[in-house]
Order: C-alpha cells, then structure tokens, then sequence
C-alpha cells in the first residue's frame, strides 16, 4: 500500500492519495511520501498529505535539518508548497491550542526552567496547578519534581497542586527519585512534609532499610519497572551498596527485563541490564560484582545504550571492570575491538574465527569508526567485494565521523587523530569512491563521499576535511555529481555549509564556480547567498571573474 501511496504522489493523482491515507492515515508519514510531493512541487498533496498526520521537519540521516521536506521547499523557493506546509502548521497549532488552552506554555515554561512564567500561568489560571500533559499524563508537580525545583513545587502545592496524583505510575515523589539524585534529598523533604506517601522507588532513593524490609513483609514492595530501570538501579545511582544486596535478597530481577510495547512491530522488544550498565558507566565494582554474583547478565542489551562491556571500553577503558566482566562470562564483540582500537584483540579474534568474514565485516565497520588503521588492514585481507559494491559506502562514510573525538561520554581526545584518514586511504584502494550512498532511504539519498565531506559533523576540522577531500579526488572523486535530495554538486554543499576551505580546493581541482546548468537554487553562488556565507561568496565571485 505505501508502494501504491508514493506512486500516486508521483503521478500527481490527488484522488488516490486522498483515499489511501484517509483509509490509512499512518501512511502518510512513511516511504518518503511527503518528500516526494516536496520534490514535485504539487502544494495540494502536501496538504493531503499533512492534514493526515505527515510532519514537513522531518529530513534525511545524516543531514536532517538540510533535508527536511520545509528546508527543501524553502530553499528552491517553492513558495507555495511553503505556504501550504506553514498553512497546516498553523492549523494543527491552533487546534492543539484550542484543546490545551494554556497547558502547552506551562509545560514549555518548566520545560525551560522559566520559573517566573509558570507562577504568571497558574496565578492566571490556578486549574493549570493540577492540569496533566495530553501526551504524558505528567503534572507539572511531576517536571518541578523531577528537575529538581523544590521552591517551585511548595508553591505548586499551595495552590493545589495533587501530591498524589499518578502518571506513568509515578508519583511525583517518584518523579524526584529519577531526577537527580544530588537534588532529591531537599525536593523529598518538601513533598514529604506537605503529605506525601513514602513510595518504594523513593525509600530506595533514601535509604530506608527498615521500611523496604516491612514493605516487602506486607507484599507492598512493587517494582515500579520501564526502561529507565526500577529498584536496582535506583540504588545503583544514589550507591545505596547495603540496599542492593538486601533488594536482590528479596527477589527482583538483577537484569530488570523489561518489554518496550511502544517499539513491538512483528515480536517484542526488550531492553535489560540497565542496573549492571549504570554500575559500569559510573565505574562501581563493587556494585557491578554483587550484580554479577547474583545472575545480572554480562551481556545484557540496554536499548539504544549497549552493552556493559560497551561502557567498560567507552572513555578511559577501566580493565578491571573489563576483567570483571569477562570473568562472569561477558563477551568482547568485534565491533568493541574495532571502537576503542584494541588491535591485537582484533588480530586474535580474526584468528580464531571460523567464519572470518563476518568477523573482519564487522571488525572493518568498527575500526574505520574507531580510527585503528591496522585493524582496518586486517579485515581488508579477508573481504572480498566488488569496487562498486554498494557496501563500500558505510564504511567510506566511517572515518569522516572522526567518532573517537566527538563530544560523546565514549570520546578519547588523547588518541591520534591522524588515523582516521589513514582508515580512509587503506579503504579507497579497495573501492570506487564514486559510490552512491543512503539510497535505501525513502526518499533515496544519492550522495557521494565528497558531499559526506562538505557537510561533515562540527567537530571536524578544516583541515581534516581538507584532507579527506584531498584524498578522495586523487582517487578519482568525481566533482559534477549531484545528489537526488539537494540536486547539488560537492561544490554546492561547500557553498552551503560554509567550508570555504574545500570551496577553494574545489575550484583548484577544476570545480564550476558557476554551474549554468543547474537548477537557480542549487547553484554555488545561490547556496552561499541564501546562507550567508560571505566569505564563500566573495570567493565565488572572484573565481567566476578569473573564469570569464
């Protein structure tokens, strides 16, 4: 059915898509179809198209904010597929006010931390004191608990705020507990002497051994668990070392499984772990050993976070906490090796596989990620694809990220930078680096290496692009290729994103300063004009008058 939605966007049929996303609204938000009426300029399936839930700020991976169905729209100045994508915006915020009233300013109030504004709300109207988000059921006594704003929630209280009140089965008590822990003793103090009802997930937090242990004699400990973990982690956090013991003493689960129904599609989605993953992240042997002892998994999967021996590599690799690990039967993956540039981890492990290709597949992955250009060569020897597999593009893309020197908590600023372009050279023998990339995307991406350089991440310096670039046009990069989402050339995306480092280079390399061909808006000069880029402006001009 999707299939049949982005065909009839493209065949500009209004009449079937109408009738497909109005039989199945969810449709209009997938495969790429709102892209597509963007693409087409045909205003009046974008406003089909969003009136039945699409979101026109929603771009592509890597470059979203770029790629976006508005940003694209405004930047080929399509004036009236912006007028319309402005007009439903209008209308959803509209609607959406006019069923919240002034819940959405209190919420973004104390979502900001604007104290003052959320007093001028509720004095305003003193129902908003116990108003619940519409999408979380949360109370603003839960955010000010939660954040830690103990000024705030005493006088929420006092105009009647619920110190009761549940959502998500919290308690706004239980909302200060997975708060900070440096700010929950003074926000308990509070809740507590305006009435509050001593919760599990708080005694824990406080360290109430004698209330636990009456609790759990009654049948009343219940371990409020999601995927922000439960009991376990909550001592874990606020290293409550006395009261893991006792809490797995009573039953609780070390690995704190836990099903995601929000993500199940075909079969469930778990995530567990999450006790043993913040004991290795804040460095707690201790803690992480009394979880092992007592059946926590080594290898446990913490949704979208990894694994514990992840956190045990991230950072400023903790090899007791490594060894630890490995001795309750935790695995280093490939992919860990390759990270945190573990090379004679790597080596032994290509070694011992029994299927080295998949091992050096993934070992490849992870070390042009990682920057260890001697893992990098080792899984070389053992892959075999075609210079114009399209396989090559994941891995070309890898040392452009620069991964190890980012701002992530996994970040090693000590460690050379100067291997990831290694990584890219011992790559590009084996390639052609004219592949197309992300054109299993909806809509299809279509850029080349050289666009990844030009819009490459902030912390990537001018040099390394510089280099990067360098590189792959001596190995035959081509400079007129335009991608299918920007139409625009490697020169095109300089211009736009400002490198004028690589504009020059560029040009040096036989780049059109001018593009005749090209569309008005995806011209060099158009991109550095529409976003300010002065520098690169100038540039453009002089070259193109040394050109004529």
């Amino acid at each position: 059915m999707s299939e049949r939605l982005l065909a009839a966007v493209r065949a500009g049929d209004e009449a079937t898509v109408r009738a497909i996303v109005e039989q199945n609204p969810d449709l209009a938000s997938r495969n790429g179809a709102l892209h597509a009426a963007v693409l087409a300029r045909e205003p009046a399936l974008v406003r089909i198209l969003m009136e039945n839930g699409a979101s026109a700020r929603v771009g592509v991976y890597p470059h979203r904010d770029a790629t976006s169905p508005f940003t694209i729209a405004s930047e080929r100045g399509y004036d009236d597929v912006v007028a319309v994508i402005r007009e439903q915006e209008e209308r959803l915020r509209q609607s959406a006010a006019r069923e919240t009233g002034s819940t959405d300013m209190l919420f973004e109030a104390l979502r900001s931390g604007n104290d003052e504004r959320v007093r001028a709300l509720v004095t305003a109207d003193p129902g908003l004191a116990r108003t619940r988000h519409p999408g979380t059921g949360l109370t603003c006594l839960h955010v000010a608990a939660h954040t830690g704003q103990e000024g705030l929630a005493a006088w929420l209280l006092d105009r009647g705020a619920d110190i009761a009140g549940e959502a998500r089965g919290m308690t706004p008590l239980d909302a200060a507990a997975r708060g900070p822990p440096e700010s929950f003793a003074a926000m308990a103090e509070v809740l507590l002497a305006r009435g509050a009802v001593r919760t599990p997930l708080a005694a824990v937090a406080l360290g109430e051994t004698e209330w636990l242990r009456r609790a759990h004699a009654d049948g009343a400990l219940a371990d409020p668990l999601d995927d922000n973990g439960g009991l376990l982690t909550t001592a874990v956090r606020y290293g409550r070392t006395d009261l893991l013991g006792l809490l797995l003493d009573f039953g609780l689960d070390p690995d704190e499984r836990v099903r995601l129904p929000e993500l199940d599609g075909d079969e469930a989605v778990y995530t567990w772990g999450m006790p043993l993953w913040h004991a290795v992240r804040v460095r707690k042997h201790g803690m992480a050993e009394i979880l092992l002892d007592r059946g926590a998994d080594p290898n446990a999967d913490v949704y979208a976070s990894g694994t514990p021996m992840f956190m045990a590599y991230s950072g400023h690799t903790d090899w007791d906490l490594v060894a630890l690990l490995r001795r309750y039967g935790g695995r280093v993956e490939p992919f860990i090796a390759g990270y945190f540039r573990q090379t004679d981890l790597a080596r032994d492990m290509l070694a011992a596989a029994v299927d080295k290709q998949s091992v050096a597949e993934e070992l490849l992955d992870a070390a042009s990620t990682g920057g260890d250009p001697e893992v990098v060569r080792l899984a070389l020897d053992h892959i075999d694809w075609p210079r114009d597999d399209p396989r090559w593009f994941a891995i070309l893309e890898q040392p452009l990220r620069v991964w190890n020197h980012g701002n992530a908590p996994w970040a090693r600023h000590d460690w050379d930078r100067a291997t990831y372009p290694r990584c890219l050279a011992l790559v590009l023998e084996r390639c052609d680096p004219n592949i197309r990339g992300r054109l299993e995307h909806k809509p299809p991406f279509g850029l080349t290496l050289l666009h990844s350089v030009a819009g490459s991440r902030e912390h990537v310096t001018a040099d390394e692009r510089l280099r990067f670039a360098t590189m792959l046009l001596d190995a035959g990069a081509r400079l007129e290729t335009r991608d299918h989402l920007l139409d625009s050339t490697p020169l095109g995306w300089a211009c736009r994103w400002g490198r004028v480092e690589l504009v020059g280079l560029l040009l040096d390399r036989g780049a059109d300063p001018v593009e005749a061909d090209a569309q008005p808006w995806a011209t060099p000069l158009a991109w550095a004009e529409k976003m300010n880029h002065g520098a690169v402006v100038d540039l453009l001009r002089d070259r193109s008058a040394d050109a004529t």
